[in-house]
């Protein structure tokens, strides 16, 4: 229930007004929006841990190609001629890529009433495998170019899955974020637009890699009883 708690205060944002004034800028130095380790998230842990065995896998294809299906020699071939390209143009190469799949399946996304009455949004995940094979919602998109970026060479502390709101639409959304150096942020959106600036009309909800959680939108006073529980607890142990 850890997991479920955690992410009650998350969804409360999802139903606040989108009206603020905000930055436009993504910061990856920005500390005081952790929330807590990706564990912390049961299914997104998961679904990591399971995307990382599949880059293994995928990696060993140059080794033994008889060991590695259709899919994966595909993307063994992609992830092998980016590595040579230049950054931005590695960007642009999994944005499209990605984006090409077009087989988007709505949001699986449901709301769930707690006892306490709070409301939790609950998120499925796929892998990068499963993704190729299925399609996907946004978050899933957004998951697969993750996947294939690390098979690059992108290092995960410079990647981050982030959830916004769009207010255009009035819908949540996903893109990815990359810290290309120091100060310069790339998202990666849908539309095959890679952005140095966050659009106004996106609200940052949360972020999640492998490391971590962000929450973009609560103070830090304001974490979550059962976060605050689950780090006490470890910090005792």
């Amino acid at each position: 229930m850890t997991h479920i708690r955690l992410f009650a205060s998350l969804s409360m944002v999802l139903l606040a007004s989108a009206c603020a004034v905000v930055d436009l800028e993504y910061r990856f130095d920005d500390e005081s929006t952790r929330l807590g380790d990706a564990s912390l998230w049961d299914d997104w842990y998961d679904t990591i841990k399971r995307t990382n065995d599949e880059i293994i896998s995928i990696e060993g294809c140059n080794e033994d190609e008889s060991e590695c299906d259709r899919t994966m020699l595909q993307i063994s071939v992609l992830v092998n001629n980016g590595k040579d390209l230049e950054l931005t143009q590695q960007l642009q190469l999994v944005n499209r890529y990605v984006n090409r799949m077009r087989r988007y399946n709505d949001d699986r996304r449901s709301i769930k009433k707690l006892e306490d009455s709070r409301l939790v949004v609950s998120q499925q995940w796929t892998t990068l495998l499963e993704f190729m094979n299925k399609g996907g919602d946004c978050e899933d998109f957004a998951t697969a170019k993750y996947a294939l970026l690390k098979l690059m060479g992108f290092d995960a502390h410079d990647l981050r899955v982030v959830v916004v709101y769009e207010r255009k639409l009035q819908e949540h959304h996903a893109v990815i974020a990359v810290r290309t150096n120091e100060d310069q942020v790339a998202l990666l959106d849908i539309d095959n637009k890679i952005y140095s600036q966050r659009p106004p009309h996106y609200r940052l909800v949360y972020s999640i890699n492998e490391h971590s959680i962000w929450d973009h939108s609560l103070d830090d006073t304001r974490k979550p009883r059962a976060l605050k529980q689950r780090q006490a607890k470890d910090q005792s142990n």
